[in-house]
């Protein structure tokens, strides 16, 4: 189920059409993390809470997260610990699950570098990360404007063009039904 397009191409003259694999990014944010501990940032677990709502997201947004190519995931303990749920409520395999230390940020400009540094042998990729980053990036490269993305939630951006490098204006489609 991944998404073509078709685009002209000139090549010595001639126009001819090519079909190209879109890109596909799902940004999901970390579920719902616990502060009752005193440990670094980076080592909160998730509230109990956060693992009951990511595993509902993942099961009832199981046609959204199936499909992927990867999952790539911030190192911290509540991003993995949302990213290990949602593998395993949509079956997918484990070792689609990579870590990647750059998405332990909160800076979109971070995370628009990450997206250009994706393999293009994927094109399906889910981002497991951090606020405020994926706002701000959904405001950027999505074109849309949001205030806030909420732990546990997604928004889905189709890119037109088939080289993770080149991706730049995508088509947004947001999840915050799930409450």
């Amino acid at each position: 189920m991944i998404g073509l397009f078709l685009k002209k191409l000139s090549i010595n003259g001639l126009l001819v059409d090519y079909l190209l694999k879109m890109k596909t990014l799902v940004l999901l944010r970390h579920a719902k993390s616990s502060w009752d501990y005193p440990l670094d940032d980076i080592d909160r677990p998730l509230k109990s809470k956060g693992v009951h709502k990511i595993t509902r997201v993942s099961k009832e947004n199981k046609r959204i997260f199936a499909i992927s190519d990867a999952v790539i995931s911030s190192p911290a303990i509540r991003a993995v610990h949302t990213a290990d749920i949602l593998i395993r409520e949509t079956n997918l395999e484990f070792n689609k699950l990579l870590i990647n230390e750059y998405l332990y940020t909160f800076s979109s400009i971070s995370v628009e570098i990450e997206i250009k540094r994706i393999p293009d042998k994927f094109d399906y990729v889910i981002f497991v990360g951090h606020n405020p980053a994926f706002t701000e990036i959904i405001n950027k490269v999505a074109k849309k404007k949001i205030n806030n993305m909420p732990t546990a939630s997604w928004a889905k951006i189709v890119f037109k063009e088939n080289n993770w490098s080149e991706v730049t204006n995508g088509k947004l489609t947001l999840d915050y039904s799930i409450k």
